[in-house]
């Protein structure tokens, strides 16, 4: 009798994924945008090291530890897999790269670390989703929001019944100087723009930090100017990487109105047919404001997604779409999954489904 041997893929059941081999070489010449690479400044020189610890070289430089593992002998501080992070001195601040098995992130940091006066310009990342719907998801240090645990909210995308193998997108870009706290000095006021659902327990302050950010024009999540290209260049070099490293789908968790419908316009699919619905019905309110003499500028559409979600006489004359409401609050594990096919495999499989 021939024994039938096995031959598991040891590397990706260990939770190392294809996409933490991206290079520091191709997140820099292909996902720093022009004018990103310009306002960083030339690279200088470059160290690399292995890091187990919460904290990183600076503030703003941490990571995270969601599942509160505690190592060498229960202290705190320590994450639960180690991560490498590569840091570039640049003319005009630090590029950052931090890896671990299921994720790399990059970050632009403008001003001198000596001074401690960093700001963050840039951040863009990639993570494989395989394990999302399990605690192990969790255990990568890199993710900055509540987890992915949740099997029915997060769990990893299947098409046509059969799970894929897909990436989560993410990309943020700021002008330095341009937040709202060093534009206006109120920081309260800062974190509404940042998101505005963590106020929705204090309605009466809610609405008149609404009234106010009404008039602006930036957008809910919005804290700072973006850089102009990054929107514009970025997201199908992601995609290109992603592509690269065999994957079949990459994905993306839209926080507000107006970057849904920028993915959209990008191809991106609704996973969850519910989700999809509600944003229908959001798209049809906006259309039924306008048709009724609300104008409205990109931004104060997604205005209008947020204020849904107030109390209902607090709610301003005119803007009371009376149901639909925003299908998240950004704070919970609820997110709104956007997916789009990178392959001719993947497209196969939709005509599937």
């Amino acid at each position: 009798m021939t024994t039938q041997f096995l031959s598991p893929n040891i590397r990706e059941l260990l939770g190392v994924t294809p996409v933490c081999t991206v290079s520091d070489r191709q997140i820099w010449n292909r996902l720093v945008t022009p004018m990103t690479k310009a306002l960083l400044g030339k690279i200088l020189d470059a160290a690399v090291e292995v890091r187990e610890t919460i904290s990183g070289g600076f503030p703003g430089d941490e990571v995270t530890n969601l599942n509160d593992h505690r190592l060498y002998g229960g202290q705190d501080g320590f994450v639960r897999n180690r991560y490498v992070a590569t840091t570039y001195k640049t003319e005009n601040g630090l590029f950052i790269t931090k890896r671990d098995g299921v994720k790399f992130k990059a970050f632009g940091w403008f001003g001198d670390p000596r001074k401690g006066a960093m700001e963050l310009i840039f951040k863009g990342a990639l993570r494989d989703r395989r394990f999302d719907g399990t605690k192990q998801a969790n255990d990568s240090s890199l993710i900055d929001f509540i987890g992915y645990e949740d099997a029915a909210l997060n769990a990893p995308l299947v098409i046509a019944g059969k799970h894929v193998k897909s990436v989560e997108l993410s990309v943020y870009a700021f002008l330095p100087g341009s937040s709202v706290v060093d534009v206006s000095g109120d920081e309260e006021f800062h974190h509404f723009i940042r998101n505005p659902f963590t106020f929705l327990d204090r309605p009466e302050l809610f609405r008149q930090l609404f009234d106010r950010a009404w008039k602006t024009k930036l957008a809910p999540g919005q804290v700072s100017k973006p850089i102009p290209d990054v929107s514009k260049l970025v997201v199908p070099e992601f995609e290109l990487v992603a592509r690269g490293k065999r994957y079949d789908f990459v994905e993306n968790a839209p926080s507000h109105y107006h970057v849904a419908m920028w993915s959209k316009s990008m191809g991106y699919r609704y996973a969850d047919p519910a989700q999809e619905k509600a944003l229908d019905e959001l798209t049809a309110g906006i259309a039924r404001l306008k048709a009724s003499g609300v104008k409205l500028t990109r931004a104060q559409e997604s205005w209008v997604c947020v204020v849904q979600s107030l109390r209902a006489d607090l709610i301003p004359e005119g803007l009371n779409m009376n149901g639909p409401k925003w299908p998240q609050d950004n704070i919970g594990p609820q997110n709104l999954w956007m997916y789009k096919p990178l392959t001719e495999k993947a497209k196969a499989l939709l005509e599937k489904k």
